[in-house]
């Protein structure tokens, strides 16, 4: 008895062991640099931290979202993103504004400093949609913007930012290509949204 209970669990182990793990993918964005600006200087005394951005919860987590058709939600099982996308929004969009050299100092949402200002972000849109057949795609991005002043508590400006961008393959790496263009732009409007208000 003892011989047949050591024989499964042997075989329980080595069968456990030989399972293959399914094959995933991390995307990350790969945003270019943006040029310091030599224009606008009525921010230079001003200090800024960037929030953390607000998302609906599919947007917190890894998964990369895509939508079938008009209604159909899914999640690709082979392919992920390296960090939560409210997190690579928040860290693209702090050091976007820090290579724009537009204000004193842009510190990160964990900084314990008090800054004159503070960009709030919303995240509105942050997915790949397939036609039904899904023989087409496209990527749409949508993130709502707002400079507030951090010791009256209220907004100064805001702004949404959107872009949609074709995707060339049907597929989750053509979905991260299209949202590097997409996200880019969104990203330059930014920049000159700030520039114009700063």
């Amino acid at each position: 008895m003892l011989k047949s209970i050591s024989l499964f669990i042997l075989i329980t182990i080595v069968t456990g062991c030989s399972v293959k793990q399914p094959y995933i993918t991390e995307y990350n964005m790969k945003i270019k640099e943006f040029p310091k600006n030599e224009i606008s200087k009525k921010c230079n005394n001003k200090t800024l931290k960037v929030l953390q951005a607000f998302s609906d919860n599919t947007l917190m987590s890894t998964n990369m979202n895509y939508i079938l058709g008009k209604y159909k939600q899914y999640s690709f099982t082979k392919s992920q993103w390296s960090i939560p996308v409210n997190q690579m929004v928040t860290i693209n969009l702090t050091n976007m504004l820090s290579q724009l050299d537009v204000f004193k100092s842009v510190q990160n949402y964990k900084s314990i400093t008090k800054d004159d200002y503070i960009i709030q972000s919303n995240i509105i849109d942050f997915k790949q949609y397939f036609s039904e057949d899904s023989k087409s795609s496209y990527v749409k991005v949508i993130i709502n913007i707002s400079l507030i002043d951090y010791n009256s508590n209220t907004v100064i400006h805001s702004k949404t930012f959107s872009s949609v961008i074709n995707s060339a393959t049907q597929d989750a790496y053509g979905g991260v290509k299209a949202f590097n263009k997409a996200f880019t732009k969104v990203l330059e409007e930014i920049d000159k949204w700030i520039v114009s208000i700063c």
